[in-house]
């Protein structure tokens, strides 16, 4: 029985280091860079994982092998505690660990109190990507670069 007990830990203790990077990533529970006022939301996945009525609504196809971005920009306002949703224009690429790159277009969603520029794209099964956006604000001559490096997995 002691024995037991003793493997029984050891694999509790080997699944909760395997999994902790994940339960702090959830635990954050956003993927955002902060340029003074303004913050750049985005996430990357499977569009999968999209709900179908969403995915119908934007036009998006559901696929094993598809992606899906979605980038935001938002504005802190003086004397909000909320930051507020602004239009603006996305662009970017993304990059395979081979160098292949291609463009991304993005399409705008406008929503009650948000706006999104979201993109699909092809993918290789467990492949990484590093994913360039380029964000600037309406109005608004800055232009926030936004790095991030992601792995996409066909579901």
């Amino acid at each position: 029985m002691k024995a037991l007990t003793q493997v029984f830990t050891a694999c509790l203790f080997t699944l909760c280091a395997a999994f902790s990077p994940l339960l702090l990533a959830a635990d954050r529970g956003e993927q955002k860079q902060v340029f003074g006022d303004y913050e750049v939301h985005y996430i990357g996945l499977n569009s999968s994982f999209l709900p179908p009525e969403a995915a119908e609504a934007y036009g998006i196809t559901r696929s094993r092998a598809l992606g899906y971005i979605s980038v935001s920009i938002l504005h802190n306002e003086e004397g909000s505690d909320v930051p507020a949703a602004v239009s603006g224009k996305v662009t970017g690429t993304i990059r395979n660990l081979l160098g292949q790159s291609r463009e991304l277009e993005f399409q705008e969603i406008k929503e009650t109190n948000a706006v999104y520029y979201i993109t699909t794209f092809r993918f290789d099964d467990e492949d990484m990507y590093n994913v360039n956006l380029k964000a600037t604000p309406e109005g608004q001559s800055r232009t926030f670069d936004v790095k991030f490096s992601q792995r996409f997995y066909e579901e």
